[in-house]
């Protein structure tokens, strides 16, 4: 059989059209797995996020939980107004316990975050607010309150691994003198351990992080060797990161 060069061009093209066309159906599928694993990996923070508030207020009698749930409010307000310079923001968190009979549920708890928008209140979806990021800050938050908490008579010592890596570094560009959101995080973080006993042990790739911490120890090695380890002491050890 014999094809003339005008047959094979057609062929050739149509093939070309075909793989172009199989390989957008592939970036479109890779780009929707990245989309869900971002859901999925959202998930997982809000579940942590719930449990740690629940948790955290089945420790206290009926009659103090209103006292905790406020001064819950009051940390994680903090913190969001500091990190996204919003003044209006505002956390609100509601805890509920039913009983049906003698049996008692499973307590379930809500947050939502209140800000001023166009001169009205909104209420937020904590997941979706912000970008997703304010999910991420509220995480960390509730873990700090947690350790405090529960400190007791201890000196309560926060373990952080890489906690912010899922928020955003950069401000938006309304503002492109502020510092980013990390850094406003990491500041905030800061003003906690200088102000109250609480100490914090963190884990990061971000070394604006190391610039807030009164010990910093940088790891520095490749693969197959063993790492060198710097230490950089800022003051004395009192509270701090």
């Amino acid at each position: 059989m014999m094809y003339n060069l005008e047959d094979l061009t057609y062929q050739f093209n149509e093939r070309r059209d075909e793989l172009q066309q199989r390989v957008g159906e592939k970036r479109g599928l890779e780009k929707r797995i990245q989309e869900l694993e971002v859901e999925v990996a959202q998930l997982k923070v809000d579940a942590a996020t719930t449990e740690k508030a629940v948790w955290l207020l089945q420790q206290y009698a009926d009659f103090q939980q209103k006292e905790v749930i406020e001064k819950i409010e009051d940390v994680v307000t903090s913190g969001l107004q500091a990190v996204f310079k919003n003044p209006t923001l505002s956390f609100k968190l509601y805890y509920s316990e039913t009983k049906t009979g003698n049996k008692k549920k499973a307590p379930e708890i809500t947050m939502a975050v209140f800000y001023d928008y166009g001169g009205e209140q909104v209420k937020g979806d904590i997941r979706n607010s912000f970008g997703g990021g304010l999910s991420v800050v509220v995480a960390t938050l509730l873990r700090v309150v947690v350790v405090k908490f529960l400190g007791g008579r201890v000196r309560p010592i926060l373990f952080l691994d890489e906690p912010l890596k899922d928020l955003s570094p950069e401000y938006p560009e309304q503002d492109s003198v502020a510092s980013g959101y990390r850094d406003r995080m990491a500041e905030f973080l800061r003003g906690l351990t200088s102000n109250t006993d609480l100490q914090i042990i963190m884990v990061s790739h971000e070394p604006n992080y190391a610039e807030e911490a009164d010990v910093d120890y940088r790891f520095h090695g490749s693969i197959g060797k063993s790492p060198k380890v710097t230490k950089t002491e800022k003051q004395e050890l009192d509270g701090g990161m």
